[in-house]
């Protein structure tokens, strides 16, 4: 299989769809100080929006990986850009924070569904040999869509306010049109219902369930990294600002810390692509390991030790502090068969996802109840994160490159003795199936330790 214009079609509606994502998960980070204002809620309260949308995502990618096994990739990934456009353009007309906070949980499951059948669709998409690649380009996708809102966002709300953002939003589900008529389906129907057991039986084979446990394990310590490094990275320069009640000076502090996230995310896009190069060349638990334990030493940077140095922390922290997330689709595709592939990774990566969420409220918590700074928590704990995923990845990499055990025991025909008498002894031989099923799998384990190295 080479690449041609229909993989590179299904390619790039998985990536428009992961940028979308991005954009639709930024702008309400970026307008909800405008909606703190408007509907006088606090902090906290947008806060616990966003842990409702991280909770409803994973049920949206179960949802959702079901239906790519079943029907195929492209189903789902199409409902999940009309389910944006829906709940989007429903925020631009909520009378109440009450209804902003239902339509954005509601948000949350089309989310979780993009993902999931985006990614098994850009993935299968290519021969193994350029998974790599194509799984670091994919995850540009979501820098990219945050420093696209960041940028419109600078011109629309000024002008239009803060709803017309979610208008924008929602214009994109017009691209399920060239997807229904130009993106073929990589997915096999027939040879993923014949393998099937049932949407929940298949996930408990003890090959598919281990690898949803440690691949949720790496996952988890992946996203106690990424939120600890988004989260604080503003409180960090307030800290460092020391403005007290000065206005003037927080607004500074602010507009600074906004900058760096911007650099942050500039980074994360080098970093991701070159997470693909790497894995490309050297296997992919090289790429996720390196980067990490290369950002423990730029930490402080990070954290502004050296206050002057922060744009470059920041840089340095999306290129290597989350720049392995690069890997991220090839690792997670290269787990599972085919037949539950999507609802595994689905599973995989939200409850990754669902396990780091105490992350953001934990850090501050540690700050004051053991009466240090932002700065150090945030070093000991994001640095601890890079650590612990490199160690696990390198302790479980014997478990992440064995193929799956697929429980189907081989057929094997006897002949009968009545028919064998006065003919030469007949031994067990192999029925043709099981030889295929043998074969298939001989395949499926060289061509995944091809892919992660």
């Amino acid at each position: 299989m080479t690449e041609t214009k229909p993989n590179w079609a299904a390619f790039t509606a998985a990536w428009v769809g992961w940028v979308l994502d991005a954009f639709d998960f930024t702008i309400y980070i970026v307008v909800a100080q405008h909606m703190i204002k408007e509907f006088g809620v606090s902090p906290t309260a947008i806060g616990g929006s966003l842990t409702l949308t991280l909770l409803v995502r994973l049920a949206g990618g179960f949802f959702a990986g079901w239906m790519a096994d079943k029907w195929g990739r492209k189903l789902p990934l199409m409902m999940s850009l009309v389910w944006f456009a829906a709940f989007d353009a429903a925020i631009y007309f909520a009378p109440t924070f009450t209804w902003v906070l239902i339509f954005r949980t509601l948000f949350g499951f089309g989310m979780g569904a993009e993902w999931t059948a985006g990614t098994s669709l850009a993935m299968e998409s290519f021969p193994a040999k350029s998974r790599k690649l194509a799984s670091g380009l994919l995850q540009a996708g979501w820098p990219v869509g945050f420093l696209l809102a960041a940028g419109v966002s600078l011109f629309v709300v000024p002008h239009f306010g803060w709803r017309a953002m979610f208008l924008i939003a929602a214009v994109p589900a017009l691209l399920v049109i060239p997807i229904r008529m130009f993106v073929p389906d990589t997915h096999e129907e027939a040879n993923s219902a014949s393998s099937s057991h049932g949407a929940l039986k298949d996930l408990l084979e003890p090959g598919v369930r281990k690898m949803i446990i440690l691949g949720s394990l790496v996952m988890a310590l992946g996203f106690v990294v990424y939120y600890g490094m988004v989260t604080t990275h503003l409180g960090i320069h307030l800290e460092a600002a020391n403005c007290g009640k000065d206005v003037k000076c927080l607004g500074a502090a602010v507009h600074s810390g906004w900058i760096d996230q911007i650099w942050f995310n500039v980074g994360m896009l080098v970093g991701v692509v070159l997470a693909g190069w790497v894995a490309n060349r050297f296997g992919v638990i090289a790429a996720l390991v390196a980067p990490a334990l290369l950002m423990v030493p730029a930490m402080p940077l990070f954290v502004g030790m050296s206050p002057g140095l922060l744009p470059i922390g920041a840089f340095l922290g999306g290129a290597l502090g989350v720049g392995y997330s690069g890997v991220t689709p090839v690792l997670t595709t290269s787990l599972f068969p085919a037949h539950v592939r999507a609802r595994a990774i689905g599973i995989v990566y939200h409850v990754g996802a669902l396990l780091a969420a105490f992350t953001p409220t934990m850090i501050p918590w540690i700050a004051k109840t053991m009466h240090i700074t932002l700065a150090h928590t945030v070093l000991v704990v994001v640095g601890s994160g890079l650590v612990a995923m490199a160690a696990a990845v390198l302790a479980l990499r014997g478990y992440l490159t064995k193929a799956p055990v697929e429980m189907i025991q081989p057929i094997a025909i006897v002949q009968d003795p009545a028919i064998a008498i006065g003919s030469a002894p007949v031994g067990r031989e192999l029925h043709p199936v099981a030889t295929a099923i043998v074969d298939r799998d001989v395949a499926r384990a060289t061509e995944r330790r091809a892919i992660l190295g």
